[in-house]
């Protein structure tokens, strides 16, 4: 094999590895994301079930990054008119298009940052002319997908290395080897 070929061969090895930890990562990030509306969608649907009926109010916490799962109802007008979390001691004002598209596809998933270093990850739920947004913070996820990163990278870093030194070594020996003599 000439030198041109292996360096290819050696190439293609490196790039189909990093395709596949890449794939590896995209795909468990996106898992993870939407893993994230599961308890939101089933919060939002137990809301749905009481509408209606006669609740005492739920405390309200303060949404931040460990702030648990949330159930805002919205009115026709889209204006929040109860919820278990506030921001900045008022129930949040989610974005129109959101609530808009709940009202018309049925439901909505989406992130929702009200504001910056505060990443929601929010169903939104249409019934009875309300809209029913539950959510939790991304944050948990968020710092899973880190460490995913670090440790797939570690990975990949790791098999770059080996290719490199498969390659060198590959090289090294080729260029060793006598060249052969044909007697006449």
């Amino acid at each position: 094999m000439n030198a041109t070929r292996m360096s290819i061969a050696w190439l293609t090895a490196a790039v189909v590895v990093s395709l596949i930890f890449g794939s590896v990562y995209a795909s468990f990030q996106q898992l993870g994301r939407r893993t994230a509306n599961d308890a939101p969608a089933a919060a939002a649907a137990a809301q749905l079930q009481t509408l209606g009926a006669e609740t005492v109010p739920p405390p309200r916490v303060e949404l931040n990054p460990e702030s648990g799962i949330f159930v805002i109802t919205y009115g026709p007008d889209d204006q929040p008119v109860s919820g278990t979390a506030t921001l900045h001691g008022t129930l949040p004002a989610l974005p129109a298009g959101v609530l808009q598209t709940a009202r018309t596809a049925g439901s909505d998933a989406v992130t929702w940052q009200p504001e910056p270093g505060l990443r929601m990850a929010v169903v939104a739920r249409s019934a009875a002319g309300k809209v029913i947004v539950a959510g939790q913070s991304l944050a948990p996820y968020e710092d899973r997908d880190r460490m995913l990163l670090v440790f797939l990278t570690a990975g990949w870093l790791g098999s770059m290395v080996v290719l490199a030194a498969g390659y060198a070594s590959t090289e090294l020996l080729t260029r060793r080897r006598p060249a052969r003599t044909v007697d006449k």
